[in-house]
């Protein structure tokens, strides 16, 4: 019992202090268990039903391209109303368009045609859910708990992938990729509901930018910033809270320079990871979808320990660190294009992982803490259209290329890496990063 209080006293633990923090993470958790499912059912039907990664890309850009589409302007969204409320309908939805695939799976009816126009409304509903979730998080905790509260989130992530992949394997050898299309449903209507039970002191917080609510759940900025004799504003239109989300980006060069890195790394890694490792289980190594699910999971043992080291360490001094992460996964990339063994294979994934868990925590931790509270969602909404909008066609570049030559696609990923940390570098990014956030220099200015 000693371990454990132990543990739990942890810095990577202290943000499960806070109630409806438990409440996120809980949701967060019975979810992503059943994306694992999903996912992996997902790649191995379209193999199945094709042997075409193209075929494979094919379905997987129907779900990118409604989700880059709709991602910012429903950030915009995700500022001006309610967060529950958009996240419970997103997990509505998706539970529901799943529960359709896995009837159409079970009566053996599923085509590539139908799988894409589903995907295009669970992109949908994906755009809804996470500039909302991103909007919700950091009004739960003060912003010396973030780095544990997003350490936690993306350490159940990937603590599911490392238990999730192989078990899916295992049930869809047994009774078939309907029955974990279905596991997945339920997990979005369970976590529907640990949604809805969140306090309504929490709900009330999350109402948009202009809500004097949002200063009172602790010490963030919004309280330091805020004037409560101030006159209230005309609501600001549509288009006007866009644009001001394009301008804040645009004029602060330390986030300007985080999303083009951003950018570039999502179109080196996004394909190759969906269509490459469903392609190397079946094609190169013929491990059938218990060996995908191998892969999987050594991906997500290394995140997990990348995650757990992020979640427990300051966010200054951390520029070059995270170039440093970046260097090292973009090596193992090209490493895992001239490997022929299965098992070595897994461990550069791992390798892989444990770089990049460790700065995608520190990455969206220091923008969660910089940014104007007003502006979270629509921030994270372009930070993530950096991840989807790409995605697509970093899928379909890489479905045509994993056809031809695989070992050319992951060699090339891992240079395009590389050489962006090179840039990154020469652009004084670990300075830019390290520098203070304007936001806190006027706040200490008017203190």
């Amino acid at each position: 019992m000693s371990a454990l209080a132990g543990a739990r006293r942890m810095p990577v633990f202290r943000a499960l202090a806070v109630r409806d923090f438990r409440l996120l993470w809980a949701s967060e958790a019975v979810s992503v268990v059943g994306d694992q499912f999903h996912l992996i059912a997902l790649s191995w039907l379209v193999i199945s039903l094709t042997g075409s990664g193209l075929a494979l890309g094919t379905v997987l850009i129907a779900v990118g391209v409604p989700r880059a589409l709709l991602i910012v302007p429903l950030g915009v969204l995700a500022d001006r109303r309610p967060a529950r409320g958009l996240m419970l309908a997103a997990h509505l939805a998706r539970g529901g368009i799943v529960g359709v695939i896995a009837v159409l799976a079970a009566i053996g009816a599923a085509s590539i045609p139908v799988l894409a126009v589903l995907g295009v409304l669970f992109g949908a509903a994906d755009a809804l859910y996470m500039p909302a979730q991103q909007a919700f998080l950091p009004r739960t905790v003060e912003p010396e708990r973030l780095p544990s509260a997003n350490a936690l989130l993306q350490g159940t992530l990937q603590l599911s992938a490392i238990i999730g992949p192989p078990a899916a394997g295992v049930l869809i050898a047994i009774a078939g990729t309907s029955a974990a299309f279905a596991v997945d449903a339920v997990s979005f209507a369970v976590a529907a509901i640990l949604v809805a039970v969140i306090s309504s002191a929490a709900r009330a917080a999350i109402t948009g930018p202009a809500a004097p609510a949002a200063a009172d759940l602790g010490s963030g900025l919004s309280g330091q910033l805020a004037s409560p004799a101030a006159a209230p504003e005309s609501p600001e239109s549509f288009r006007a809270a866009l644009m001001g989300g394009l301008r804040y980006v645009a004029t602060d060069p330390a986030i300007r320079t985080m999303m083009l890195i951003s950018f570039v790394l999502n179109f080196a890694f996004s394909g190759p990871g969906a269509v490459g490792a469903p392609w190397l289980a079946s094609q190169r190594f013929a491990a059938g979808p218990t060996g995908l699910g191998l892969m999987e999971a050594g991906w997500a043992a290394g995140a997990l320990i990348g995650i757990l080291a992020a979640g427990s360490v300051r966010l200054d001094r951390q520029g070059r660190v995270i170039l440093a992460g970046l260097a090292v996964s973009g090596s193992a990339m090209a490493v895992v294009g001239v490997l022929y063994w299965l098992p070595g294979v897994i461990v550069m994934l791992a390798v892989m992982g444990v770089a990049i868990g460790y700065t995608n925590i520190i990455a969206v931790s220091w923008l969660q803490a910089r940014v104007d509270p007003g502006m979270v969602g629509r921030v994270m909404a372009l930070v993530m259209l950096m991840s989807f909008g790409i995605t697509p066609l970093s899928i379909g570049v890489a479905g045509a290329l994993v056809d031809v030559n695989a070992t050319a696609m992951f060699v090339g990923s891992g240079a395009l890496v590389l050489l962006t940390t090179v840039g990154a570098l020469a652009a004084r990014f670990p300075q830019l990063f390290d520098a203070p956030a304007p936001i806190l220099e006027r706040a200490e200015g008017a203190a």
